[in-house]
């Protein structure tokens, strides 16, 4: 039976070493040619920057061409561009080296991918010196670190996510003040799961609405609403949080750029853990610009649900 055809989605997933196209077998030091069929196949882009779909071949059943000894070394000889060794640590391997950036030097895979990992730590360090300023700037504001944690209730019997029955919102000031500490019900009033602390929804809108009126505010995320932006829709509620440019702040974005912890082996910033509460997200905030002091909640204040 002939073995299956994998398909790779972009190069980064094509096995080091295991497979090759038919140009790159022909590219090596010492040049081999297909000796089976096509195993695999991957989407992306080739040396021209061309995209498509590229035929893959296993490297254990490639053999060596006709090319003898002389012909290589002729071809050697006959070579304008050294890339035959890395300009950096000196290896020589089977596959050419990659001209490097604007320099054009030679460097191998290893050195190529640690280059490419400096320019991502380079631009990580950009990144974390503008969301410090904008940290220590979201601080002098008349500002609400706002947290949403929910009643979760499960899933139907055919898998389907129930929405939550309440939500526990919390707001803290710059200082650690408390704004808003509620639990809004998300749901009709004889619905399943309802805990008992819960309060009347529009009641809570308005305490929201009225402890944010002015003010810029900081979230997770906006995902993070998307359960009590839906709840307070279906129940004809309107939504309390501000809108519109510069009101609203993503700390996650924030920490992400801030964190720039870069990921060895994909070059991207690692996707940070969420606080989970409002007073974590605030020091987390005081973190970030630099603050010598730390704000002080009162007790309890900001836990979760």
């Amino acid at each position: 039976m002939d073995q299956e055809v994998r398909c790779y989605s972009y190069w980064g997933e094509v096995p080091t070493g295991t497979y090759m196209t038919k140009s790159q077998l022909q590219r090596l030091t010492l040049p081999r040619q297909p000796g089976g069929p096509v195993r695999a196949t991957v989407e992306g882009r080739d040396g021209a920057g061309r995209r498509g779909t590229f035929d893959l071949y296993l490297v254990t059943e490639s053999e060596p061409t006709s090319a003898t000894a002389a012909q290589l070394a002729a071809a050697a000889a006959r070579r304008t561009t050294a890339d035959r060794m890395c300009d950096e640590c000196g290896a020589r391997p089977d596959r050419p080296c990659t001209p490097w950036g604007d320099t054009g030097r030679p460097l191998c895979q290893t050195c190529a991918h640690i280059e490419r990992l400096r320019t991502a730590q380079r631009q990580a360090t950009e990144r974390r010196a503008h969301v410090q300023r904008e940290a220590a700037e979201l601080l002098d504001q008349d500002l609400a670190v706002l947290h949403v944690t929910y009643t979760d209730r499960g899933t139907t019997p055919s898998g389907r996510r129930r929405p939550p029955s309440a939500a526990h919102v919390t707001a803290l000031a710059p200082t650690g003040e408390t704004l808003i500490d509620t639990r809004p019900r998300l749901v009709p009033p004889r619905s399943k799961g309802i805990p008992d602390e819960t309060v009347d929804p529009e009641l809570a809108a308005e305490e929201i609405r009225t402890a944010l009126d002015g003010k810029t505010v900081v979230a997770w995320s906006g995902h993070v609403l998307t359960d009590l932006s839906t709840a307070l829709r279906d129940l004809k509620i309107s939504w309390p949080v501000p809108t519109g440019y510069g009101r609203r702040h993503d700390l996650f974005q924030m920490t992400l750029a801030w964190r720039g912890d870069i990921d060895p082996k994909t070059g991207k910033p690692r996707v940070p853990i969420a606080p989970d509460r409002a007073d974590r997200m605030l020091h987390l905030l005081h973190e970030m610009a630099g603050a010598t002091g730390q704000a002080r909640p009162a007790p309890n204040q900001g836990a979760p649900a």
